[in-house]
């Protein structure tokens, strides 16, 4: 059976320079597999699904993460406990070499998996996530999330009220901006600082109130210009 964590991803791996060592979820995302996972997926964020990235472009990885999907729908619980012995595994050979364990379930999904009862039973590991659902978000900054996960809001045509909205109070959010990998991102866009989001993955070390850069990845590099995908110079234009 294949393990449902993966540890070999070159944007996570980054994050051992600062001594942590990650693991994420890949799953097929939106209705690839089976139900929607990503209940609040738009067209332009479909059409530039970080699915499609680094390993993700073959078939054989996407493959296996139908596959893995598949069987989340048909035994959620089975699941769930498969995750939480994989986690207890992982904090223990990480404690052993020294690094914080990093969990980030919704690699390719926006399930709430805060309801799943693991961040409660590994309160020393750090659950992160990021989300396109407005009430999670909500419930995040509201402090009603478990206190080890940290939420980061994402950016799509759609959202730039609610986003804006979330910047105010202190959250972070994501914007994919349309840039090469060699250009540094700005200070700051639409006023508010911007941290990059390509340097590591450790989105719960963020300082409040801050939009995470990130370049396009994947697809994304060929979408069309819209509300999902940013230039720096693109005037602010709120969205419903």
């Amino acid at each position: 059976m294949q393990k449902i964590l993966n540890f070999q991803n070159a944007k996570t791996s980054k994050g051992e320079k600062r001594m942590v060592k990650t693991g994420v979820i890949y799953l097929a995302p939106n209705t690839i597999a089976g139900p929607n996972i990503c209940p609040s997926a738009t067209e332009r964020c479909i059409e530039a699904c970080l699915y499609t990235s680094g390993r993700g472009a073959f078939t054989s990885i996407q493959t296996a993460r139908i596959a893995k999907t598949k069987s989340y729908h048909a035994d959620k619980q089975g699941f769930i406990n498969r995750l939480e012995k994989e986690i207890a595994s992982a904090y223990k050979s990480s404690q052993k070499k020294g690094f914080q364990l990093a969990i980030r379930i919704n690699g390719t999904s926006d399930l709430p998996v805060e309801t799943w009862g693991l961040m409660e039973k590994f309160p020393d590991v750090a659950f992160y996530d990021y989300t396109k659902v407005q009430s999670r978000m909500a419930k995040f900054l509201e402090g009603k999330m478990p206190a080890n996960y940290h939420l980061t809001f994402s950016l799509s045509e759609n959202n730039l009220t609610q986003a804006l909205a979330f910047l105010s109070l202190g959250g972070n959010v994501a914007v994919v901006f349309r840039k090469g990998i060699k250009e540094a991102f700005p200070e700051k866009h639409w006023g508010f600082p911007v941290v990059s989001g390509d340097d590591d993955d450790l989105r719960y070390l963020d300082p409040k109130g801050v939009i995470v850069g990130l370049r396009t990845k994947g697809k994304a590099r060929k979408a069309v210009a819209s509300g999902f995908i940013q230039e720096f110079e693109r005037p602010l234009a709120l969205a419903a």
